[in-house]
């Protein structure tokens, strides 16, 4: 349906508008905006400014007023609304698996609408299953109401992905579950995103998720209107205004270590020390600070070797408090940023 280079599709919204009868201003107020191919983006703003409007309008669940959307080149008001939504993954909070269907029903549901054969639908629902870390034999004929919350958000995510849309639009998708499974949800969609480049929507209103997860990020005011577009860092280290600041909150240099990898920093020491506390390679500088403070100390070790609270501070930009020198991070300061 879409036309597709190797780095994926891209989404084009140009003077987008919805006016529901009835009210003074609109929902959504003439908002364009380039969805880079193979992107994950995120919508974040407060509740009520129009976010989920917006994305709704992309495949449709909510009919545009005026404006003008192309996916792949393709004009998305010209096409069929359920031809269009066949070829869109879509994810919600509530996450909305059918009770009645087994979980690989659920999963081969598109496919099946699309005429694929059984034999495909099945292996298709073994390797989603598989990519979502769910143990096929064991949860392929269960029903929604015997797996927790997490697990049916896996399953969501696996039949939004079923017959490999080149796009995927997600609300809040891991919003209903608790604050551990979130961030292990998080982590997992972050590792199967730089493995299968969709381009991505996703909205939410929690600004550490957008920073976790989103290639841009669209900071949005009442009515849609777009404060801020650009990646995370840029927007970390250069809030367009007062209102963006007040998104990121008081701990930007925290928040900046959230988005680099130990992997991606260059050692202290190039020496592994298995005597200090270790980090993964894939690990964030935040969670090496975090493991620091957990032992009191100023160093831990990773796969290419030493690092230092000195050193996490120099990657951001910010010199250690006191004296300059690597000091241990004092637990007070600790405390308080996080």
């Amino acid at each position: 349906m879409f036309d597709r280079d190797p780095a994926g599709v891209r989404i084009e919204l140009r003077a987008l508008t919805k006016h529901y009868p009835g009210q003074a201003a609109p929902a959504v107020d003439n908002v364009t905006l380039d969805i880079p191919a193979g992107e994950l983006v995120v919508f974040v703003g407060p509740s009520g400014c129009g976010k989920t409007t917006t994305m709704k309008m992309i495949n449709r669940l909510v009919e545009p007023t005026s404006g003008e959307i192309h996916i792949g080149g393709q004009d998305v008001l010209s096409l069929h609304p359920d031809e269009l939504r066949r070829h869109i993954g879509y994810v919600i909070q509530q996450v909305g698996l059918f009770p009645h269907l087994t979980i690989g029903e659920n999963v081969a549901l598109v496919p099946k609408l699309l005429g694929w054969p059984a034999a495909r639908r099945t292996e298709r629902v073994e390797e989603l299953l598989a990519l979502v870390n769910l143990d096929v034999a064991t949860f392929r004929d269960r029903y929604p109401r015997q797996l927790s919350g997490g697990q049916q958000q896996r399953v969501g995510v696996a039949r939004a992905l079923a017959a490999d849309p080149p796009v995927m639009l997600m609300d809040e998708p891991f919003g209903a579950t608790d604050p551990i499974t979130r961030e292990h949800l998080q982590t997992e969609f972050a590792k199967l995103q730089k493995q299968l480049r969709k381009t991505i929507i996703f909205v939410t209103h929690d600004f550490e998720e957008a920073i976790k997860l989103g290639d841009r990020i669209a900071v949005l005011r009442e009515h849609s209107h777009i404060a801020q577009y650009d990646t995370p860092a840029n927007i970390l280290a250069n809030p367009a205004d007062d209102y963006v600041a007040g998104f990121i909150g008081q701990d930007a240099t925290l928040k900046r270590l959230a988005l680099l990898r130990v992997e991606d920093m260059p050692a202290d020491s190039p020496v592994h020390d298995p005597a200090l506390p270790q980090v993964t390679g894939d690990a964030s500088l935040r969670e090496a600070l975090d493991v620091m403070v957990a032992h009191g100390t100023d160093r831990c070790s990773g796969p290419q070797g030493v690092l230092t609270y000195a050193g996490l501070c120099a990657a951001v930009g910010s010199a250690p408090p006191g004296s300059g020198t690597d000091a241990a991070p004092r637990e007070g300061v600790a405390a308080g940023d996080r």
